[in-house]
């Protein structure tokens, strides 16, 4: 899975999280519309971060998660 498009674990929380999903912090925001953007070599490369971040912020998880404050 080179894509962020067609990564199965990831696609759907990309497009949450760079729409900005329940107030998330900038940065994740930032970081998801990236990764949306990336080319396969770059996606690759910015995958492990994606994972931490989806697990620090879930879809649906409330103002604040992750135990940093949103902006």
């Amino acid at each position: 899975m080179d894509s962020p498009h067609t990564d199965p674990e990831l696609s759907q929380w990309l497009r949450w999280a760079s729409e900005g999903g329940n107030n998330l912090p900038v940065f994740v925001r930032t970081v998801a519309e990236a990764a949306l953007m990336a080319c396969s070599s770059d996606y690759v490369l910015l995958r492990p971060v994606l994972l931490e971040l989806k697990r620090r912020y879930p879809e649906g998880c409330p103002r604040g998660c992750g135990g940093y404050e949103t902006e």
